[in-house]
C-alpha cells in the first residue's frame, strides 16, 4: 500500500488476544480511519467506542518502536521497544495507573492493499502482571465509491 504524506482513508480492524492464567479473551473491533506517512513514521489514526465512550487512537510506527496514544473517556500513552521494558500510563475514570510493557516482538508488514501491526508483550498494572497480550492492527484501504 503507498502511504502519502495526506492520509488515506482506511479500515482498521483491532485484534487483541489477552492471556491472563487460565483466562482467554479475545476482542475485536473495526474503526474507520486514516493512514499517512511523516518523515520515517506511519500514522495510524481512527477512533473506537468503549463502553459507549469514543476514544481517539493514534499508532505511531517508527523504525525501532511503536507509540500507542489513546485519548477521552481513557486517556494511554505506552511505548512499545522490541526485547525491552518501556514504561507508560494509564487513565481512566477509576484513576491512574503506572503502566510497564515488556515487548516480546514487533512486526510490520506493508502489503498492495492493507498493513499489518503485530505486537507481542506482557502488560504490567501498578508493578502487577496483567497479562500476556497479542495485538494485531490490520489497515486496509478504503473502497472508492
Amino acid at each position: 500500500m503507498s502511504v502519502s504524506s495526506t492520509g488515506k482513508k482506511v479500515s482498521v480492524e483491532v485484534v487483541s488476544d489477552i492471556r491472563d492464567g487460565a483466562r482467554k479473551e479475545i476482542v475485536k473491533t473495526n474503526s474507520k480511519g486514516l493512514l499517512y506517512e511523516k518523515g520515517d513514521s506511519i500514522y495510524i489514526k481512527y477512533d473506537e467506542e468503549q463502553d459507549g465512550e469514543e476514544i481517539r487512537t493514534l499508532l505511531k510506527i517508527g523504525k525501532v518502536e511503536v507509540l500507542l496514544n489513546r485519548s477521552g473517556t481513557v486517556t494511554m500513552k505506552q511505548t512499545f521497544k522490541k526485547q525491552q521494558k518501556t514504561e507508560g500510563s494509564y487513565k481512566s475514570p477509576y484513576g491512574i495507573f503506572h503502566v510497564l510493557t515488556e515487548t516480546h516482538n514487533i512486526e510490520y508488514q506493508q502489503f498492495k492493499t492493507k498493513v499489518r501491526l503485530f505486537l507481542s508483550y506482557d502488560l504490567y498494572l501498578q508493578g502487577e502482571k496483567a497479562g500476556k497480550y497479542a495485538l494485531t492492527v490490520t489497515v486496509k484501504e478504503e473502497e472508492e465509491q
